[in-house]
């Protein structure tokens, strides 16, 4: 994976940001829902909570900036 400039990490950070309506810096199951649902308009809801549940690897019932940072350098090269 190559590494990201400093740009595209605070580009990522706004779109994770936008999507975490409630600020806790995380990625609650029902927000990565409305985000998997625009980047993927076709996938179902069980695809998105298997996703959510794969991208948690902490387990924590939320996705952090690290764990969403990893998974999209891994799956989502353009937004």
């Amino acid at each position: 994976m190559s590494k990201l400039s400093d740009a595209e990490i605070a580009e990522i950070r706004d779109h994770f940001e936008f999507f975490d309506r409630n600020h806790n810096d995380l990625l609650e199951e029902r927000e990565f829902i409305e985000l998997f649902k625009i980047l993927a308009p076709s996938a179902s809801r069980e695809m998105a909570i298997r996703g959510f549940n794969t991208i948690d690897l902490d387990g924590n019932g939320g996705i952090d900036f690290e764990e969403f940072l990893d998974w999209w350098q891994m799956n989502w090269t353009v937004f």
